[in-house]
């Protein structure tokens, strides 16, 4: 019974000295594992001590003086509820019992005492016990683990709601987890001008530390806007997420307009002011519900894309530099809110379709005036610039398609070969899309190889690197193997492996520090993985390859 009994505190509650001495010696005897925490001559002092002792489990009489073992346990459970409470009379009748019960009493035992039964029940009651805190320690390392991931899973949070990839009814449950009480309805990016040209030396600390410079910087501003949700999206953006429960909207639009800007004029301020560095705002449109905020997102990425011709240090908005793709969104057809749904998330064949079938509709319609007909198309061809535009691809690809559209349209006479361009610029506009953001998400990953490259001899984990990067580990996992072609603990042993083999053949290192040196911990292990990859153990491959090449080399 020694595993059962391990730190099982009894209060014993009888108004007889004598039973309760004869519990105690009983106890001592067949279980001296369950310690005796106190005892106790009637209610009152049962009370007192059981608030004090917080016991496991009371063994307690009913009839006893000053206050009875029942209306003592009514006090006592409303204290601590997960005592087990066991009550002992020479009382028999059922009225008792059944108080007893609706008390929440584990036991119920008659004197005098069997022995072997009370052994019996206290050791059933003493694996109870100990179960619920084996189950309550649980919980509190799930919930320690949780607190340490919820820096990550709040920027994963973020991460899904500018790229759209979440549900209102998830939004809000994560929303909750997380302590957000409001959802944002606004975005804003924040980008460091001309970041790459910065410490081209290639000091990474340097980079790092600036980054964290100007979080600070900006969480110190937006922290007047309760609510606001800052994150680095990307090496050198950030993105800020705004609730607006203030406002009215659409009413008072104009209102969260110079409230944003005004944000955005704090923000860039406190940079210059805390660093050696400027930033530009852009900021997108309020979005209608949580599900459109992924576009008020990408109208802030375009917004910021404008300093390259205004210049940075500056804040600007998508009202000021981009059409209001979603001012008529609300009287658009359902084709068309197909339409631009499949063109910003890159559904080349859900845009080719609800395109085609939009076509139709307006040949159907009998509307064969080329002039008439050619407007309608360049009317379609703007809002898909919009959504692609949205969908984050490239503003200056999606201007030239455009700006060809009108060209071709005006000198096509024929239906048909209206139909057939305006179909290729859709897949043009389309493939922008598709493009940009294989472009991010290949950069991303290759910084995320640079920097495996540049730190394999450290621990690294999935976790660790997915953090550099910005990106939620099960995306960034999902991400590499789709763009490497392997996995990321494959990719990191090539990496190790690689240099440990460079190692063995251009220096006279002890297979021990080279396992060190390419970030194994374990040289046993080291020489484990070595020979699975490479058919040799590392003296074998070092004698063979080292041989080969002192010969090539003569």
């Amino acid at each position: 019974m020694a595993s059962l009994s391990q730190e099982i505190k009894i209060l014993v509650v009888d108004d007889e000295p004598l039973e309760r001495r004869a519990i105690c010696y009983l106890l001592s005897k067949e279980r001296p594992g369950y310690r005796i925490a106190g005892e106790a001559g009637n209610g009152v002092e049962a009370v007192k001590l059981a608030t004090s002792l917080k016991p496991d489990i009371i063994l307690m009489d009913i009839k006893m003086p000053l206050k009875d073992g029942l209306a003592a346990g009514r006090e006592i459970r409303a204290l601590l509820p997960e005592t087990r409470l066991v009550y002992i009379t020479a009382y028999g009748e059922f009225d008792f019992a059944r108080e007893a019960v609706s008390l929440g009493a584990s036991q119920y035992l008659l004197k005098p005492l069997a022995a072997e039964e009370m052994l019996s029940m206290l050791d059933k009651l003493a694996a109870e016990v100990l179960a619920a805190r084996r189950r309550r320690q649980a919980t509190a390392r799930l919930k320690a683990a949780l607190e340490e991931m919820k820096p990550l899973i709040r920027l994963g949070f973020i991460m899904d709601l500018i790229n759209g990839n979440i549900k209102v009814a998830e939004a809000e449950g994560r929303a909750r987890f997380l302590g957000i009480t409001a959802l944002p309805r606004l975005a804003m990016l924040v980008d460091i001008d001309q970041f790459s040209d910065l410490f081209q030396d290639g000091a990474e600390l340097e980079r790092q530390l600036l980054k964290q410079q100007v979080k600070e910087s900006i969480e110190k501003v937006s922290k007047a806007w309760p609510g606001s949700l800052v994150a680095p999206i990307t090496r050198d953006e950030f993105v800020v997420l705004l609730p607006l429960y203030k406002w009215k909207l659409p009413d008072q639009e104009e209102e969260v307009r110079r409230a944003t800007v005004s944000l955005g004029e704090a923000i860039c301020k406190q940079v210059r002011q805390d660093t050696e560095v400027t930033v530009t705002v852009g900021i997108g449109r309020p979005a209608d519900r949580i599900s459109e905020l992924s576009r008020s997102y990408a109208e802030a990425v375009a917004a910021a894309e404008f300093r390259l011709l205004y210049g940075g240090d500056q804040v600007i908005h998508a009202d000021d530099v981009t059409a209001r793709s979603s001012s008529s969104r609300s009287q658009l057809s359902y084709e068309e809110q197909q339409l631009v749904q499949a063109i910003r998330i890159g559904d080349r064949q859900g845009a080719y379709r609800q395109a085609d079938a939009i076509l139709r509709k307006l040949l159907l319609g009998q509307e064969r005036r080329p002039a008439v007909l050619k407007m309608k198309l360049l009317e379609l061809i703007t809002l898909m610039a919009n959504a692609a535009l949205e969908g984050g691809a490239d503003q200056e690809q999606v201007s030239n398609i455009t700006l060809a559209c009108g060209s071709e349209f005006l000198a096509l006479e024929n239906l048909t070969g209206m139909q057939e361009r305006f179909l290729d610029r859709l897949m043009l506009l389309v493939g922008q899309v598709v493009e940009t953001r294989e472009q991010r998400n290949i950069a991303l990953i290759n910084r995320a190889c640079e920097y495996i490259e540049a730190n394999y001899a450290k621990d690294l984990t999935l976790d660790g690197v997915a953090r550099q990067v910005y990106l939620s580990p099960c995306y960034f996992s999902r991400l590499f193997k789709q763009i490497k072609g392997c996995n990321f603990v494959d990719y990191l042993t090539r990496v190790r492996l690689q240099a440990a083999k460079e190692l063995l053949l251009s220096t006279n290192l002890p297979v021990a520090e080279i396992a060190t040196r390419a970030g194994y911990r374990d040289a046993r292990y080291f020489g484990q993985v070595f020979k699975k990859q490479e058919g040799y153990t590392p003296s074998v491959f070092r004698k063979i390859g080292g041989g080969r090449f002192a010969g090539f080399s003569s």
